[in-house]
């Protein structure tokens, strides 16, 4: 974040040659008397000042103090949005709004139109900006400049988040419904509105999104959907709701094994002892290859020895030697 050490070196030279001009002007004397031994107590002064400075200006931990400070730092790192931010954040810091404002258009003038994400960021922080400090119509043009510049969907998805977190939810809601109009083929979409929705609470408009997202989505993404939106139901819904959509997905897909290992996930966190063992046993008669099987039967094991008693460990075990020998006696056969 700092100035190149040459860079460093000559604003500390430039800045500590004013300080002892500075420092001469105060006290006056005439130069003929000066002594050898005050020339060298005074040049003893200036490169102590020096060095002081350049320490200070090297100094990895140092904050800027000043627009100055910033203006150094944006110009040795120009396409640093960590930088611009901060600097934004300096203005905002002493309600220097319209400054602010001018320090992100300068971001977004200078920094590489191929460092998409540096700029990206930027955009994202004067959408908080006009969020927090302006107008909705500010926030509406930046918001449709943004558009342009950037992959659209990213923008809606940032300014959703943007409303949410400043518990703005009506203007939340009409923006998903929008994005789901415009990007009704984006799983993504569906996804955080879901999350949306369930974590204010809304169960039922929710649940009603699934069938609404099967209809719009390609039909490879639709297991993917349908399990992320059972997990949602486990963290933030209704439990027996996830779990049903789980078992309609199993009953359909029986052999995919990384939805039963999602399923088995969300219930040994949210359900019962019982209901994970239940869950288990059915895996573990599945008609499955022995990689897989073996894979189930390794996840059963683990379980049993964080949550069983040495009988449970052992009847898993058992399971798994009855498998084994069953498959070497087909194989002999």
């Amino acid at each position: 974040m700092l100035l190149p050490l040459y860079q460093s070196s000559l604003v500390a030279s430039l800045l500590c040659q004013s300080s002892f001009l500075s420092s001469l002007a105060v006290f006056p004397f005439k130069a003929k008397k000066q002594t050898k031994k005050n020339k060298e107590l005074e040049k003893q002064r200036a490169e102590k000042e020096l060095s002081k400075l350049e320490a200070a200006l090297m100094d990895p931990t140092r904050q800027p103090q000043s627009a100055d400070d910033f203006d150094r730092l944006v110009l040795g790192n120009p396409d640093s949005s960590i930088l611009w931010l901060q600097y934004m954040a300096f203005h905002l810091q002493a309600t220097e709004i319209e400054k602010a404002r001018a320090v992100a258009e300068r971001a977004l003038k200078t920094i590489s139109f191929r460092e998409e994400q540096e700029k990206l960021n930027v955009w994202v922080a004067l959408l908080n900006l006009e969020n927090m400090y302006g107008t909705e119509e500010a926030l509406m043009k930046v918001f449709e400049r943004a558009i342009q510049y950037n992959e659209p969907l990213k923008v809606f998805q940032q300014l959703a988040d943007i409303y949410t977190d400043s518990e703005k939810y009506k203007q939340a809601d009409d923006l998903y419904n929008t994005m789901l109009k415009r990007f009704r083929q984006e799983k993504s979409v569906w996804v955080k509105y879901a999350t949306f929705l369930l974590k204010r609470g809304q169960v039922e408009s929710a649940h009603r999104l699934l069938p609404r997202a099967l209809k719009c989505l390609p039909d490879k993404e639709h297991v993917d959907v349908i399990s992320k939106l059972a997990q949602l139901e486990f963290r933030f819904g209704n439990l027996e709701h996830g779990k049903a959509i789980f078992e309609n997905t199993l009953s359909t897909y029986p052999k995919r094994t990384d939805i039963w290992s999602i399923y088995i996930d969300m219930m040994i966190k949210h359900g019962s002892q019982k209901e994970v063992r239940e869950v288990f046993e059915r895996i573990i008669h599945l008609s499955l290859t022995p990689k897989k099987m073996k894979f189930f039967f390794k996840r059963y094991l683990e379980y049993e020895k964080k949550y069983g008693t040495a009988e449970t460990i052992l009847a898993v075990k058992a399971a798994a030697l009855e498998y084994v020998e069953s498959k070497n006696s087909l194989t002999e056969g």
